[in-house]
């Protein structure tokens, strides 16, 4: 009869010492949130093109006779410049709705490279914004 006391005894402190290391374990757990690394980027610079590209209405954004103006396409006259393969700077962060008002800060921190040679893969194309 002692052996059966001794036994359940025993089981009753095992049990409450794994409920106790579970609720440890649950406040470890909470305590080590993994961290996120999304950023929003809305528009996309494209210093070759002195034109943005906004991903939230999917509209371009270039100067014509002095104006900027909202397109679905670029203007005509750009023709031949690849997107694809064209420089770009994403705007981290920025989520204005007149990204030109900066332009010149724009141009001046990220100038146009017309040059034909290819590029080595980088993540040079990818920056933020520091106003």
């Amino acid at each position: 009869m002692k052996k059966i006391t001794y036994l359940i005894i025993g089981m009753m402190l095992l049990s409450f010492n794994l409920s106790e290391a579970q609720v440890q374990l649950d406040t470890i757990y909470i305590r080590q949130k993994p961290v996120s690394t999304y950023v929003e980027v809305r528009y996309y610079y494209y210093p070759n093109l002195q034109a943005y590209f906004d991903t939230k209405i999917a509209m371009y954004l270039y100067k014509k006779d002095g104006a900027w103006i909202k397109s679905e396409t670029l203007d005509p006259t750009t023709r031949g410049y690849s997107i694809k393969n064209g420089a770009y700077v994403m705007l981290k962060g920025f989520t204005e709705d007149e990204p030109y008002n900066y332009f010149e800060q724009h141009k001046a921190k990220y100038p146009a490279d017309y040059s034909s040679r290819p590029k080595p893969k980088t993540n040079t194309s990818i920056a933020s914004l520091d106003l």
